[in-house]
C-alpha cells in the first residue's frame, strides 16, 4: 500500500518478520546488518564503521544507502560514488534516523515501527543492568550478547520528536504483549502499541512459531 510504510529496528521483538513479507504491504525502511540477508526500499546506516562495511559489497551500487558524510569515506569509490547523503545530518542514531526519512516522505499514513525494542534484555531483577538486544549481535560491528545494553535515552528522545513533528502520520509501535513499553512515548494522540501477535494477522504474516 502506497500510504504504509514499515520502519525496522533491529531489536530482538522483530525476529522472523522477514522484509520481504513486508515489502508486499508498503514501503520498507531499515538499518544496518539487515543488508546481509535482506533488502529493504530504504537502507539506514550512521555508523562509519557499518558503512565501511557496507562499501566492501555491491550491495550500494544495486540498493539505496542513505548516511550521513565522513570525510573517512574519501578514499572508497563504492562509498562515494553510491552511498546517498542526508543534508543536514541530524546526528542521530540509525533507527530515529530512518524513521524520519520515513515520516519526510510525506506520503505515508501510517508507520509501523518494528524492532525498536529500545531496552535490553534483563540480567537479573535485583541490578536493573541489561544485556545486548539485537539481532546482529556477536557479529562483525555489533556487541556480544554478554555485553551491557546501550542506554536507550537518546533513541527514545530522537524518536519522540519524529512522533512530535509530525502529527498527521499515524505511528504504530509493534512490540509482545509482555515487551517493554515506555510511557515517554505515549504523550501524543497520533501513537499507540499495537500487540505482535496482532500484526501478524493484520498483514497475514506467516511465520513458524518458533521464530516470534
Amino acid at each position: 500500500m502506497d500510504n504504509t510504510a514499515f520502519v525496522l529496528g533491529n531489536g530482538e521483538s522483530r525476529k522472523g518478520i522477514k522484509v520481504s513479507e513486508l515489502k508486499k504491504h508498503g514501503t520498507v525502511f531499515a538499518c544496518n546488518g539487515v543488508y546481509r540477508t535482506e533488502r529493504p526500499d530504504y537502507l539506514v546506516a550512521v555508523d562509519p564503521k557499518m558503512i565501511f562495511e557496507i562499501g566492501e559489497t555491491d550491495y550500494p551500487k544495486n540498493n539505496q544507502v542513505w548516511s550521513n558524510f565522513n570525510h573517512q569515506y574519501n578514499k572508497k569509490p563504492t562509498i562515494m560514488n553510491h552511498v546517498k547523503w542526508f543534508k543536514p545530518s541530524l546526528g542521530w542514531s540509525s533507527g530515529p534516523t530512518a524513521l524520519k526519512m520515513a515520516a519526510d516522505k510525506g506520503q505515508f499514513k501510517t508507520i509501523y515501527i518494528l524492532g525498536f525494542d529500545f531496552q535490553g534484555h534483563p540480567r537479573d531483577h535485583k541490578s536493573h543492568r541489561f544485556s545486548f538486544n539485537n539481532l546482529f549481535k556477536d557479529t562483525r560491528n555489533y556487541k556480544r550478547s554478554v555485553d551491557e545494553s546501550t542506554y536507550y535515552g537518546n533513541w527514545m528522545n530522537q524518536t519522540k520528536r519524529v512522533l512530535r513533528d509530525y502529527p498527521h502520520i499515524e505511528f504504530r509501535r509493534v512490540i509482545h504483549k509482555t515487551g517493554f513499553k515506555p510511557h515517554d512515548l505515549e504523550f501524543t494522540k497520533n501513537f499507540k502499541h499495537v500487540d505482535l501477535e496482532k500484526f501478524y494477522e493484520i498483514y497475514n504474516l506467516h511465520i513458524e512459531k518458533s521464530q516470534k
